[in-house]
């Protein structure tokens, strides 16, 4: 029988940043606390009090340092592969220190050995889910600070652009709709269309309208530079 535990705050936060950016993804392959073959070796996966573990942290509670997400996201324009090397950059740069290694489609990255690449030759392949392994250190296993996966830049889809191109006519809409209403003896008064209704326009208004053609322009080449955008290059 396995005795009561929990998985650390900070791979708590790491899975629920999972489901926050990738809502609709699969979880076969999700795993905290190790099968019977984990528990006959070292492993992350093992509760750090009760199991076989590679480092023992400060604390007397039951806790489980590593996590298995599965890779299909089911997100366009997000792969476990961008999430993997987005946070290999965050490690790397020093922004991110509460992973020890991670694993994934037959590849290892850790801590201890520069957060380089090298290759991954264990029983199971992690092509069905990544492994990420965390930090024995108490304040950094307990730590629920963003780990910043809605930054990872993803893909518009055809329905985000359209989205997007519909606000900002709407936007240019409201615009082109401004009306300036004045008194019918103002000097140089211009009786002119507005918005489908006429309204009495003076002279000294032409620079508000000459305003108004620069900023719809501009939002039009907005609109054609959304319609064209993609995500940089990881």
């Amino acid at each position: 029988m396995i005795a009561e535990w929990k998985l650390i705050p900070c791979l708590v936060r790491l899975r629920a940043e999972f489901d926050r950016v990738a809502p609709g993804r699969d979880r076969a392959s999700d795993g905290t606390i190790g099968d019977a073959a984990h528990r006959h070796r070292v492993s992350d996966h093992n509760p750090d009090e009760t199991g076989a573990v590679p480092i023992r942290d400060a604390d007397r509670t039951n806790e489980v340092h590593a996590i298995d997400i599965d890779t299909d996201l089911r997100t366009p324009g997000l792969t476990m592969e961008k999430v993997v090397q987005f946070l290999l950059t965050r490690c790397r740069s020093g922004a991110e220190t509460r992973l020890r290694y991670i694993i994934y489609n037959r590849r290892v990255w850790e801590a201890s050995n520069g957060w380089r690449q090298r290759a991954y030759t264990g029983e199971s392949p992690h092509t069905e889910h990544a492994h990420f392994s965390a930090s024995y250190d108490t304040k950094k296993e307990a730590s629920t600070a963003s780990w910043h996966l809605e930054d990872i830049p993803v893909a518009l889809t055809a329905d985000d652009k359209k989205w997007i191109s519909d606000q900002i006519n709407a936007q240019v809409a409201k615009i082109w709709n401004y009306k300036v209403d004045v008194d019918v003896s103002a000097s140089g008064a211009n009786l002119q269309p507005t918005g489908g209704v006429l309204r009495y326009t003076s002279y000294e208004h032409h620079d508000i309208q000459a305003r108004v053609a620069a900023v719809s322009a501009q939002l039009d080449q907005l609109i054609k530079m959304v319609e064209a955008l993609e995500p940089p290059t990881p």
